[in-house]
């Protein structure tokens, strides 16, 4: 029995078919969807897939979002502004908005039980097909973001005197608008080209008593009448944007990581200080601790994203030879979807922990900004009672960790 047909079987079975004499005729109460088009349904193949789609991808999108809010917290009031400061603070926003795009489905399908719906409401299909366009375009930034990182910390590494001219903070400032501006662009076909329409449901052959309407999710017609075969455009648009927001970044990174490791390496080798001067020494000791936080990034980006690279090639050839489902059947696609959404959050959820287990810096600028906060509070209480020392103190205090946690 087909997929479609388990689907039918089940959608008219549970819906239930109950024949009734009466007024001298007979007629059926059917639960059935209009035109015999069968409402979108949400699919899961394995029990274990509704607690790590529910219970764990929530705990991870929930904690992620929370780190990164202190994170970016962190690098506004307590760093100095620069290319690497801007670029990491960008993607703690892209990785905020992928959590939060996540957290509906977590909680509504899964958590609370709606995966064993027999069809999704229009209302939540709307929801759903926003969301993942917004969780796309935010998922292109944040993939594209990590690879300028790396790219732009391998040129400090191999050419520093033409870092600043290369990498200036306009520059910098303009490939992440260039990179939103391709994000979005990427996205408009996808969202043009799939249609949700909403879907009546009645509850008898009479079409006289409704339920909440389903939804239809189809191909456009004005955009089918555009782009001819929809089959060819879709494989063009699915392997086209594949490659800008899959391949391509994750080759940027493999190679920066790679060329980042050796040259630091070299520079590690290679490095005298000045006339013995602690200040070169102390930079120097600084710039490369800053470099491993970001290879530690890059790696972790690297890990996540490789599966996801595996899976688009996957898709892409059984695309290209028009044999769908030869090589990766819809069980296995839709559990290894599953898995792959869960590490890339781990993957989203590792960066604030980078910086917090390998920066003594990040950690005493976290725990200042607290602090001083705490402090502030005192300060206020006691400042009628003529205790100035407290209130001096603190700014000395706040001066000090902004000055010396520079990225």
């Amino acid at each position: 029995m087909s997929n479609i047909e388990e689907y039918e079987y089940e959608f008219y079975e549970n819906m239930g078919n109950h024949s009734r004499d009466d007024y001298g005729g007979s007629y059926v109460y059917d639960y059935y969807p209009e035109d015999d088009l069968l409402p979108h349904k949400y699919k899961i193949k394995a029990m274990w897939e509704v607690y790590v789609r529910g219970h764990i991808n929530f705990l991870i999108a929930f904690a992620t979002i929370i780190t990164n809010l202190v994170m970016i917290l962190v690098f506004i009031r307590r760093s100095t502004r620069s290319q690497t400061t801007v670029l990491l603070t960008s993607l703690a926003v892209s990785d905020i908005i992928i959590c939060v795009t996540r957290i509906p489905e977590a909680v509504h399908f899964n958590i609370n039980g709606y995966y064993n719906a027999l069809y999704v409401t229009y209302s939540w299909c709307v929801a759903n097909h926003v969301l993942y366009i917004i969780y796309q375009i935010f998922r292109i930034m944040s993939n594209w973001i990590t690879a300028l990182l790396g790219f732009q910390r391998c040129i400090s590494v191999v050419t520093p005197f033409k870092f600043k001219t290369i990498c200036s903070m306009r520059v910098t400032i303009v490939t992440l608008v260039v990179i939103l501006v391709m994000a979005v662009l990427l996205n408009i076909y996808e969202m043009m080209s799939i249609q949700v329409t909403e879907l009546k449901i009645y509850t008898t052959s009479f079409y006289n008593e409704s339920m909440t309407s389903g939804c239809l999710r189809t191909f456009s017609e004005k955009v089918k009448a555009t782009v001819g075969d929809e089959n060819k455009s879709m494989m063009l648009f699915y392997i086209f944007s594949g490659l800008l927001y899959r391949i391509i970044p994750v080759v940027i990174l493999a190679v920066t990581t790679i060329l980042l490791a050796y040259f630091l390496r070299m520079r590690t080798l290679s490095f005298a200080p000045a006339n013995g001067k602690k200040d070169s020494q102390k930079k120097e000791a600084q710039y490369k601790r800053i470099t491993i936080i970001i290879l530690a990034i890059m790696i972790v980006f690297l890990v996540a994203e490789l599966q996801d690279g595996v899976a688009f090639i996957i898709y892409s050839i059984e695309l290209a030879s028009e044999q769908k489902r030869k090589i990766l059947s819809e069980d296995a696609d839709i559990k290894w979807d599953t898995i792959s959404t869960t590490i890339s959050l781990i993957g989203y959820a590792c960066n604030f922990w980078i910086f917090f287990f390998m920066s003594k810096q990040f950690r005493s600028a976290l725990f200042d900004m607290f602090v001083s906060r705490l402090r502030k509070i005192h300060t206020k209480v006691t400042f009628e009672t003529g205790d100035f020392e407290t209130a001096s103190t603190l700014d000395r205090s706040t001066t000090a960790s902004k000055e010396t946690f520079g990225l």
